[in-house]
């Protein structure tokens, strides 16, 4: 009996050995991160959510799909009358690219106040020299439509790999979606 159950354990380490080797060892996921938020009123888990339609780039409109997927896929209601109006800005910089060690890339843009979904990015290529740090930046707010108040917000920061907006946005949007009005420190995603 003991001998079966030692080679039934050994058979699943070398299979299990085997996935692991068959992961190529530079695989990261598309923009490892942190995710902290805060809660200053409470948000029902109901209660429907509008995302307005503001988005004026492409990848303003990637966004603003992959965050109306992951609400929905969260189980979240969305409309364009909800007592909730979720919020969503960011952007991509450059560390390391330079001596000053960090290189803001939004050119101009500042995080504005508003009910849009803006993203800004452009980030120029180091050619020939080390490929800087790419650090993905956002901020989202949820306010109460009727008294215009912020009731819960998050700040999200990941170090991006890859080239893929689609598959950034749905990654954040994934992220954040399941903590809506929820208060985080630091949870890695």
């Amino acid at each position: 009996m003991a001998a079966t159950t030692l080679r039934s354990l050994t058979l699943g380490v070398l299979a299990l050995a085997g996935v692991v080797a068959a992961v190529p060892a530079g695989a990261q996921g598309v923009c490892p991160g942190r995710l902290s938020a805060n809660s200053f009123a409470p948000v029902a888990r109901n209660a429907a959510i509008a995302v307005p339609d503001r988005a004026g780039t492409e990848n303003e409109r990637r966004l603003r799909d992959s965050v109306l997927a992951a609400l929905r896929s969260n189980g979240r209601q969305v409309s364009a009358d909800a007592p909730y109006i979720l919020s969503w800005r960011g952007g991509i910089s450059q560390e390391g690219g330079t001596e000053l060690g960090f290189g803001d890339t939004m050119q101009d843009r500042t995080f504005r106040d508003g009910d849009d979904i803006s993203w800004a990015q452009s980030v120029p290529r180091a050619g020939g020299r080390r490929v800087p740090t790419l650090r993905v930046s956002g901020v989202v707010e949820l306010r109460d439509r009727s008294s215009n108040r912020v009731v819960w917000t998050a700040v999200l920061s990941c170090e991006r790999h890859g080239t893929d907006d689609a598959a950034l946005f749905a990654h954040l949007a994934n992220a954040v979606a399941p903590w809506i009005g929820q208060p985080l420190a630091g949870r890695p995603f």
